[in-house]
């Protein structure tokens, strides 16, 4: 976590009730695939939940089970303690139903922020295929503690499983010794949860992971990105599987001050590795496009089979509206930058689906700057084709 996301939220009580509904980006879709939506098709901005009174969503984050369904959450603010809500959607995005809140049980501090969400494939721990894991980090004055806790009726209720780790209060200043942004994921016979970390005195702060086989107890802290430059404050790690090159993707970003690189100052860096355990013995990569631009702080990254014979992977960014492509495994040279007609989003997440691998969708949220202003943007799916994106060019959107 860098600097300008230093936040805490206190916010007041308020019941949850989900609202859906459809805000287009451009009225004219009458000749267009993209329009009201339909169970798995294309469309702008569907409404997950509508925000009231001072609530705002950032941080989206999902999970696609197994049999198609999305089970998505995000940082909610406005409610005390904090919490996250869980929406459920079997038809692609295409509508929405409020499940559960997945709830601090063991802290007293709230979920606070940066949820993550994972099913499990195989039985880790006495847990089952299919059983649903959500982590998040639960803050206060007293500390952060990333936490795992699980769902085996498919996110109607939820159990605490453990502390997967714990750091000091929430502070982004270099010295700090406190842990942020999860990402979870289930990884051959064990449950691998990354995060950043600034409890290690060599480092601002560093990308870490930690191993667990039975969801109880964790390995050692593994080192996947950490600079000899103290001051260098990579975060946000996002990872995925790229088949046609048998490479794992690790995406972050890497604020160093406040210096800027091709125009951004949390510019996004990449990692390519044989195993997603090995992440830091391997150089890690800066995302330009023509050696000019570049996206922005808490990238995203998803792989889809479409687009060439090696696929295409995807990254989003938190800033702006763009994806970034690349049809040749990850190769530095190879960056594309393509306009979408979905917003910028703090941490905005992006989805391929299993079975509809041209469909992406991208996740719609409060941008980092607007979170305190009440604007109540919705928390929404946009569905769109991969063709459609990768024809796109870097400042149109064409349907």
């Amino acid at each position: 976590m860098e600097a300008r996301r230093a936040y805490n939220i206190r916010p007041a009580k308020r019941s949850l009730v989900p609202v859906v509904g459809l805000q287009p980006l451009n009225s004219d879709l009458s000749e267009s695939k993209y329009g009201e939506p339909k169970p798995f098709g294309y469309f702008y901005n569907n409404t997950i939940y509508q925000p009231v009174a001072n609530e705002s969503v950032t941080y989206p984050r999902y999970t696609e089970l197994q049999d198609g369904t999305i089970i998505a959450t995000t940082s909610f603010s406005g409610h005390s303690p904090s919490y996250f809500p869980i929406f459920e959607s079997k038809d692609g995005g295409a509508s929405w139903k409020y499940i559960s809140n997945l709830t601090d049980q063991v802290n007293g501090w709230g979920m606070t922020a940066q949820p993550a969400l994972t099913e499990l494939t195989s039985e880790i721990g006495g847990y089952p295929a299919g059983t649903i894991l959500g982590s998040g980090n639960s803050w206060s004055n007293n500390g952060t503690r990333i936490d795992l806790y699980a769902s085996t009726d498919k996110a109607r209720t939820w159990e605490f499983v453990s502390h997967i780790a714990q750091g000091g209060r929430p502070n982004t200043t270099n010295g700090a010794t406190p842990i942020w942004e999860p990402y979870i994921m289930q990884y051959e016979d064990m449950l691998v949860a990354y995060y950043s970390d600034q409890r290690d005195p060599k480092h601002g702060q560093k990308l870490a992971h930690q191993t667990s086989k039975d969801l109880k107890t964790w390995g050692s802290v593994v080192n996947d990105v950490a600079y000899d430059l103290y001051t260098a404050r990579p975060g946000m790690t996002v990872v995925a599987y790229i088949p046609p090159v048998e490479k794992w993707i690790l995406v972050h970003e890497r604020p160093i001050g406040n210096q800027s690189s091709h125009g951004v100052n949390y510019p996004v860096y990449y990692v390519l590795a044989d195993s997603p355990l090995e992440f830091g013995d391997n150089e890690d990569i800066p995302l330009v496009v023509n050696n000019t631009t570049a996206p922005n702080a808490s990238p995203y990254v998803v792989w889809t089979p479409e687009g060439g014979d090696m696929g295409t992977i995807v990254v989003s960014d938190a800033d702006t509206r763009q994806v970034w492509t690349n049809q040749y495994g990850g190769d530095v040279d190879k960056w594309e930058e393509h306009m979408s007609p979905a917003g910028a989003v703090y941490s905005r997440a992006i989805q391929v689906f299993k079975d509809r691998p041209d469909h992406l969708l991208i996740y719609g949220g409060e941008t980092f700057d607007d979170m305190g202003l009440h604007l109540r943007t919705p928390f929404s799916a946009t569905v769109v084709n991969i063709y459609d994106i990768l024809k796109a060019s870097a400042t149109e959107w064409i349907e």
